[in-house]
């Protein structure tokens, strides 16, 4: 329960019905373990609040005034934002408008108490936002908000106004008071508790006036009223005029006050509704149901359906009067004791069974529990560059598709792709086009979880307009709230300062990241982003695509001519930093190999549109017979093509992994560092940079291998082992992601 974090907004935390379930509830989630904050424009309870650990924010929203409501707006973003708030809950309809608005753009879970019935009238109706799920205080309150609101009835709970029974008991010491406020120690005492606001002092004023003839039946009579508001100067005019009349002080009108426990156990008789009548139950006194909405009377196991369907509010009875307040005071007075007590212990027994703190605190829970997860339509929507052929990227793809839904056969997938027809056609999946940025942000409002990757998204060595799209994606998807991961990234480089510092933002809002190579690690520390849960070394996505059995391999090698060619590969691209003679060098390597060691030198345009003419180039600069495959092929036939070779010699990283998934010995032709960190991870150093490409040296690494393919080949088995159960944690942070609640 502990991982629970939970804002409160409510008005105010002066003397009030709602502000006393608020206390309680943040009391009784407390004990529960949960961090509870509160965000209110102050008032009698803070300190309690803070004995008890909750830390309270001082926020104006207590009323409509526009500076207010802008001013509340800004600081409770910034709360949320600082705290790492990721539940909302709302008591009041100002902090609730406000929530709502935030929520549209700090994506929290956002549940609300309904506590009371309002005004549903323009623009009320339009400005008043329950959540995403309610707990209304009664049955009728639950109504109101079906009938008014269309709220579904499924997202509504019915809480309880929680009372701590041990501090409101016949038990608590009130000497103390009765020494206050100079209360004669033997009166016959009622007891009136409530804000006194014109909503709400009607009961208040009814029993003042029904202090006459309740007098001439007790001339020991003494009426306390607890509570202030804005009628307060009213009721006190009324007190003083009966007060007058009697001759003495009858009527005694307290303020506002926290320690309503001792005043309630200071009494023979309670007047009140709601929480204060409960809490005068859970002192075993007797109880008058009276207030504004209506009047039930002395509060009997007649009255319990009732009391209980309005959260004791009396909505829909009789109107409250002064005749009736003192027809049943007076009963109550002429009641022997005996029964009188009956009917304070029959109270006290009802709060301690229904109504405890820790029930209001489990409904609470239970609420936080069915919002805790997302409920989204879209599980895993993928970033990354696909649908431009490149068979490298695809694989990562086919990798990333193939895993998830291996574990998760029901997973809903969306890909961005430049070719959303071929990526449905060839994945199975969802996918839309990734420039249509409307209908990406749109989706992402949808997605549980954003997968960047796999490949090297965060540089700008190819263009800072690539780095700018993958960080669109990346932040957009986190502010509509979607969980966020690299999947088995490559880290740069990024050379511009105003890309690093792009970078260095969003990396810091990203729940998971996976880098393919320490290389990348390296280039993630400039970024003051420290190894922990959500960071993680794992493998290129590749490594984790199911290989190619040797039976369909050799069936691929028959389709393609190749069953009796001994052959090595070369895997090249255009790249603008290739030196001047690259051409002319890697075709004097490849004349070496195959006049030397009889090897056909065999092209595989892995992006056809990008590799294929460069690889024209070369061949025709050779002597020997060579092969060139430009056309694309699936990701299998150029596993299968890769592992029928000698070796392989390429600067696209993913011939390379195909090279090191079967045991093919590689040649780098470092144009990126990942290429050299992928030889580094086979444990070969068999590389050259394309931007001075050594032909001795490659020469030499192409005799070496022939020399020794066997043990190098079994070396390069060996390593992947692991390297493949790191592939595959990729697919299991995921999904813990995918799986873990919001908050």
């Amino acid at each position: 329960m502990s991982s629970y974090k939970v804002l409160m907004t409510l008005m105010g935390l002066e003397i009030g019905g709602a502000e006393t379930h608020v206390l309680e509830l943040c009391k009784a989630l407390r004990k529960q373990g949960v961090e509870v904050y509160v965000a209110s424009n102050g008032g009698a309870y803070e300190a309690e609040l803070a004995d008890w650990g909750v830390i309270h924010f001082r926020v104006p929203l207590h009323n409509k005034n526009l500076a207010n409501v802008i001013s509340a707006y800004g600081a409770l973003g910034r709360i949320i934002r600082e705290n790492d708030i990721k539940l909302v809950h709302a008591h009041a309809r100002i902090p609730a408008f406000l929530c709502g608005l935030l929520r549209k753009k700090l994506n929290f879970r956002f549940v609300t108490t309904a506590h009371w019935t309002f005004t549903v009238g323009f623009p009320f109706n339009v400005l008043t936002n329950w959540g995403e799920r309610s707990l209304a205080v009664s049955e009728d309150v639950k109504q109101y908000l079906i009938d008014n609101y269309s709220f579904p009835s499924k997202h509504i709970k019915v809480t309880i106004n929680g009372i701590d029974t041990e501090k409101f008991s016949p038990e608590t010491p009130h000497g103390d008071i009765v020494e206050e406020f100079a209360l004669e120690s033997e009166a016959f005492r009622i007891m009136y508790v409530s804000r006194m606001d014109k909503e709400r002092s009607l009961a208040a004023h009814a029993l003042i006036e029904a202090v006459p003839p309740i007098l001439a039946a007790r001339p020991d009579l003494e009426v306390v009223i607890v509570g202030d508001g804005d009628d307060y100067h009213k009721v006190m005019e009324a007190a003083k005029s009966v007060n007058k009349a009697a001759g003495r002080r009858v009527v005694v009108m307290a303020g506002a006050r926290v320690d309503i426990n001792k005043f309630v156990a200071a009494c023979d008789i309670f007047v009140g509704v709601s929480r204060s009548a409960l809490e005068a139950m859970s002192a075993a006194k007797p109880v008058i149901l009276a207030g504004n909405e209506g009047y039930l009377g002395i509060f009997d196991e007649s009255k319990l359906d009732k009391g209980v369907e309005t959260n004791f509010c009396c909505r829909g009875c009789a109107d409250t009067s002064a005749r009736l307040i003192a027809e049943d005071a007076l009963r109550l007075i002429e009641m022997p004791p005996e029964e009188c007590a009956d009917l304070g212990i029959f109270g006290k027994e009802l709060v301690a069974r229904d109504y405890s703190t820790e029930r209001m605190a489990s409904d609470a829970m239970e609420v936080y529990e069915s919002v805790r997860t997302s409920v989204r339509e879209i599980d895993v929507l993928i970033s990354g560059y696909y649908g431009f052929g490149n068979n490298g990227d695809d694989a990562v793809l086919k990798s990333i598709v193939d895993n998830l839904k291996a574990e998760r056969p029901d997973i809903r997938i969306v890909v961005l792709s430049k070719n959303p027809l071929q990526t449905e056609r060839d994945y199975g999946v969802s996918s839309i086009f990734r420039f249509n940025f409307l209908r990406v942000r749109s989706y992402l409002r949808k997605t549980r979880l954003l997968i960047s990757g796999g490949g090297t998204l965060l540089q700008d060595l190819t263009s800072t307009q690539s780095l700018l799209y993958y960080l669109w994606v990346i932040n957009t998807a986190v502010r509509s709230g979607a969980r966020t991961m690299l999947y088995a990234n490559g880290i740069g480089p990024i050379r511009s300062e105003p890309n690093r510092e792009r970078v260095r933002r969003a990396v810091k809002r990203i729940d998971m990241i996976t880098l393919r190579d320490e290389n990348s690690l390296g280039a993630l520390s400039d970024f003051e982003l420290k190894s922990g849960s959500r960071l993680a070394i794992t493998a290129d996505a590749a490594f984790a695509l199911t290989p190619v059995g040797s039976d369909k391999a050799a069936d691929t090698l028959s389709e393609l001519g190749l069953t009796n060619e001994r052959y090595f590969v070369i895997s090249v691209r255009n790249w603008k930093y290739l030196a001047r003679s690259f051409e002319d060098d890697l075709a004097a390597f490849a004349d070496h190999v195959a006049g030397t060691h009889g090897l056909t030198p065999l092209f595989i345009a892995m992006q056809p549109e990008n590799d294929a003419e460069i690889s024209r180039r070369i061949a025709s600069r050779l002597r020997a017979r060579s092969r060139i495959f430009e056309e694309a092929m699936s990701t299998e036939q150029y596993m299968s093509i890769v592992a029928g070779a000698v070796f392989v010699a390429a600067m696209r990283l993913h011939v390379v992994i195909y090279g090191a998934k079967t045991g093919t010995p590689c040649i780098g032709l470092v144009y990126d560092p990942k290429v050299s960190a992928m030889m580094d991870i086979m444990g070969q150093t068999s590389h050259t940079p394309v931007e001075k490409p050594d032909v001795a040296a490659l020469c030499g690494f192409a005799s070496d291998i022939i020399a020794n393919r066997e043990h190098i080949s079994a070396s390069i088995t060996s390593r992947m082992e692991s390297v493949l159960e790191r592939a595959c944690e990729n697919t299991r942070h995921a999904l813990e992601l995918l799986d873990r609640p919001d908050f």
